[in-house]
């Protein structure tokens, strides 16, 4: 009975001493799959990053191109001073409707109100809302 109980014990340490070889082997597997994933991410990211730097940089060059035709057409059409105010996308009392379209773009919302005293018109943009009385901007409101 003795013998048979060794010759258990002896099988069941040769199949734990095996079957913990084979589990390093795994994980030492899982490791080095995973170190070569994190490098492979790595140089991806880096080739992202370079894309990403390049990309920008023709932005750049692209607004820049931009803005100075801007200025060129806003000169033609406003004036030196105007221009400038609205290429630079300043706002100020007494401009026009057509000036603040032509530096910001088309409002988000308009709202338009005719009385026998005047047209009152509200521009939104995003959270600032520019009010108008016959074309003319008379004050602007900006929400918290």
């Amino acid at each position: 009975m003795k013998k048979i109980i060794l010759l258990i014990l002896a099988v069941l340490l040769t199949q734990i001493n095996v079957f913990s070889q084979i589990k390093k082997v795994d994980v030492q597997r899982q490791k080095d799959s995973l170190f070569v994933l994190k490098k492979t991410l790595t140089n991806r990211n880096e080739q992202l990053r370079k894309q990403l730097d390049k990309l920008q940089a023709k932005l750049d060059k692209i607004t820049e191109k931009y803005n100075s035709k801007k200025i060129v057409l806003f000169v033609k059409k406003y004036g030196k001073r105007i221009g400038n105010r609205l290429a630079s996308g300043k706002v100020w009392k007494g401009m026009t409707e057509r000036m603040l379209r032509d530096s910001w773009g088309k409002p988000d919302k308009i709202h338009r109100n005719k009385e026998k005293w005047g047209v009152f018109t509200q521009w939104t943009y995003g959270k600032i809302t520019y009010f108008f009385r016959d074309g003319k901007l008379i004050d602007w409101e900006e929400k918290k």
